[in-house]
């Protein structure tokens, strides 16, 4: 029997949420991520009917057909490279989770797995401080009562300095109502960095190497997290719970180049602009450029609660090794 997990993806505007969202399907496709080979996750977008009922009986005509979903629409967005979501709503994404026989023989963890990901604006959730924004009631009440009954949050945060960041005390106050929150349905909550290729500008092929290494990965969150008094509000909230799993991991919004390894960003270019090659459509520069990387780290552990060799807890950031993380083989 499936078993059904709802996530809910949070964080300030511009973070990067819809971003991962749209290349988790890509990232889970080409393996790009920190657990074992034999791990072999399949990822498939379904329907709001499917993860309500479980998958229902469909015509044998319908089996190649191809309905433009609403994931399919934020990939569409991904790819064409447009800007952060403008939106004071929240949006759900449905989909199937599978491992291999095997993987699922090794770990005990019988599967499918029915995923909600609910996706916020980051006006609601996590504004800017000082900002007046027009809400109506209802949008809050049920993104409230999405972010209570999930069962798993994934914090999407942008690579910079917290303290200095315009929604620091909005994320300080979420942290804190979630502790007091009485009634709540949270397991495993994931902090994810986004834009971490932003360490590697400068290696050029080396880039991808570097990024590969899981203890580079580490020093950059522990660094993070020991230059922001915000986290101590997050690890109030773990030690108040001692029921909730919470890990620290990064993730790359844009990911890599393939053949040349290089993050995925022009660098001639005003911004961030990702890698074009004049004449070509956006679907072929799509395929033949950008590799995800780790956008799939944060949502697989908040699915399904097992470590990768880039997901951290505190007490592993504080300086505590684990031996298991040592022993993943990472590709």
């Amino acid at each position: 029997m499936s078993q059904k997990v709802s996530i809910c993806l949070l964080g300030p505007k511009g973070a990067g949420k819809s971003s991962l969202l749209g290349s988790l399907a890509d990232c889970v496709g080409q393996g790009a991520y920190g657990y074992s080979p034999n791990f072999h996750p399949v990822l498939q977008p379904i329907s709001q009917v499917d993860f309500l009922k479980g998958p229902i009986d469909r015509q044998r005509a319908d089996f190649l057909t191809h309905a433009l979903t609403h994931y399919e629409r934020l990939k569409q967005d991904l790819v064409a490279g447009a800007a952060a979501t403008n939106t004071l709503d929240t949006y759900e994404y449905y989909f199937r989770l599978s491992l291999s026989d095997v993987a699922a023989r090794d770990l005990k963890q019988a599967g499918p797995w029915l995923l909600e990901i609910i996706d916020s604006a980051g006006d609601i959730a996590m504004p800017r401080d000082g900002a007046q924004i027009a809400l109506l009631d209802d949008v809050k009440t049920k993104l409230a009562k999405q972010i209570l009954a999930s069962d798993a949050i994934v914090l999407a945060l942008p690579l910079t300095r917290f303290d200095e960041a315009e929604w620091s005390g909005s994320l300080s106050r979420l942290a804190d109502r979630l502790m007091l929150a009485k009634e709540k349905n949270i397991k495993r909550f994931v902090v994810a960095l986004t834009f971490y290729e932003r360490l590697f500008m400068n290696l050029g092929p080396d880039a991808f190497t570097y990024a590969c290494d899981p203890s580079v990965a580490r020093h950059a969150l522990r660094k993070s997290l020991r230059s922001s008094h915000c986290f101590d509000h997050i690890r109030k909230l773990m030690t108040s719970d001692s029921g909730l799993q919470l890990r620290f991991t990064v993730c790359s919004t844009f990911g890599f180049t393939k053949r040349f390894q290089n993050p995925n960003l022009d660098p001639w270019l005003a911004g961030e602009q990702r890698f074009r090659r004049n004449g070509l459509s956006d679907g072929r520069a799509y395929s033949e450029f950008w590799r995800p990387f780790l956008t799939a780290e944060p949502f697989l552990y908040a699915a399904l609660g097992l470590d990768s060799a880039f997901t951290f807890s505190f007490d592993q950031l504080n300086g505590e090794t684990s031996a298991r993380h040592e022993a993943l083989k990472i590709y």
